[in-house]
């Protein structure tokens, strides 16, 4: 009986013991799903609130893209403007140094007026004497009764002083003849020279009245010009705080969509530890994202001006010359996470080789993967192109380690590049 007794303790020992585990066990199971499940709940909520900044990000990327594009324009206008402000102070010099030959050229006339006026006033008094002398020649053979030549020949003496008077009322009869030609050819001269000056004078001085009309317009354009260069100046000054303004606060939601991709990432890898380990780089070196005689870089990794807003801020990446469409390889293996268009970045591709580390490729002209696609390295992603804010066509190319930028150079040591 003791036996039996002591056997019969021993089940009902094990059995308590078998209980509790399964009880240990349920309880640790609700535990864990409810941790996950929180977990979950969480990743839930910041992906609904990571979406919803996504959605502003890309109404305030239009927004930006409508203001750069607002700037570029003013700018094209301001340049049109300024030239045309170069060309009309050409112009105006030009003009000047026409008035200054033309003024020139009436001061010549007005010493030559003056010189013809004091010849006129010279054959006006030549005209008025050998008018008088004429007068008085007329008036001594009135007195003398001497009325006509024919009287003083009748009057000879002899064929000898018939002969010298003949010869005498010769001479006198031309020289009255030339005189009253002489008087005649005066007075022609006289005429004609007062109205060729008047002529010249007249001309001259319309010259140079259209001309100082013409150099009036042109000063009246440039002032037009300058004062819509002050307008220009004003609208491009308040486009690019306008810019400037959203520009900040993309780079506000940026962040914040950032910080939210770390808090995802870090429930994802706290919800993984129960199934998996978090991931892991992909391992090995980068390669070169285009081919190899491309090596130009037109702009380097760090902080600079920015080319619109004028704020000094870091430059993410580097911007490596290419022509269009040329290659753009895979740095390393990995999944693409985006594949799309933004206003700043053009079509743009971003890989997550695992552990963190994350490749991007901007301004692409075609892309050649798209989201969710695995790719190896080395591989075809898209193709060389001047999209979103991009003046000719290149690759921007950026390596972010853990939410942080990293100077992308930093990965090819061995590679030889050209800074232009």
């Amino acid at each position: 009986m003791a036996k039996k007794k002591s056997t019969s303790n021993y089940r009902g020992n094990r059995f308590a013991r078998v209980f509790a585990a399964v009880i240990a066990g349920l309880l640790a199971f609700v535990m864990i799903a409810s941790l996950v499940m929180g977990a979950l709940s969480a990743r839930a909520a910041s992906q609904a609130h990571v979406n919803e900044l996504k959605q502003q990000l890309t109404t305030i990327t239009q927004q930006k893209e409508a203001a750069s594009a607002k700037v570029a324009s003013l700018k094209n206008q301001r340049n049109s403007i300024l030239q045309e402000i170069e060309q009309i102070d050409t112009q105006i010099a030009a003009a000047e140094e026409e008035l200054e030959l033309q003024q020139a050229l009436i001061d010549e006339l007005n010493v030559m007026i003056a010189d013809k006026e004091i010849e006129l006033a010279a054959s006006q008094t030549r005209e008025e004497e050998q008018y008088r002398r004429l007068r008085e020649r007329v008036r001594v053979m009135y007195e003398h009764g001497s009325t006509s030549y024919l009287a003083i020949l009748l009057s000879a003496d002899n064929f000898n002083d018939f002969l010298s008077r003949y010869e005498v009322v010769s001479q006198i009869s031309a020289y009255d003849h030339d005189l009253l030609q002489q008087l005649k050819a005066i007075k022609e001269e006289i005429a004609e020279q007062k109205a060729s000056l008047e002529s010249d004078k007249y001309e001259a001085e319309g010259v140079k009245a259209s001309m100082e009309s013409n150099k009036k317009a042109l000063e009246d354009t440039l002032s037009e010009r300058q004062a819509r260069m002050d307008e220009i100046a004003a609208a491009e000054a308040a486009a690019r705080a306008e810019y400037a303004d959203i520009a900040r606060e993309e780079d506000s939601v940026s962040a914040a969509i950032k910080k939210e991709a770390a808090e995802l990432a870090a429930q994802a890898a706290a919800a993984a530890k129960a199934q998996s380990a978090a991931s892991t780089y992909v391992g090995g070196s980068f390669q070169w994202p285009l081919p190899a005689s491309n090596n130009v870089v037109t702009c380097r990794y760090g902080m600079r001006t920015h080319p619109i807003t004028g704020v000094y801020k870091l430059h993410s990446g580097v911007d490596l010359r290419a022509t269009s469409g040329t290659n753009v390889y895979a740095a390393n293996s990995g999944t693409v996470t985006r594949a799309t268009y933004s206003s700043a970045y053009g079509n743009y591709v971003m890989i997550d080789h695992g552990g963190g580390v994350v490749t991007l490729y901007g301004h692409m002209k075609k892309l050649a993967v798209s989201k969710g696609q695995t790719v190896r390295r080395g591989q075809v992603i898209g193709y060389v192109g001047s999209t979103g804010y991009s003046t000719a066509p290149h690759l921007h190319f950026e390596i972010i380690k853990n939410g942080k930028y990293t100077n992308p150079l930093n990965e090819f040591p061995g590679f030889k590049v050209i800074y232009k």
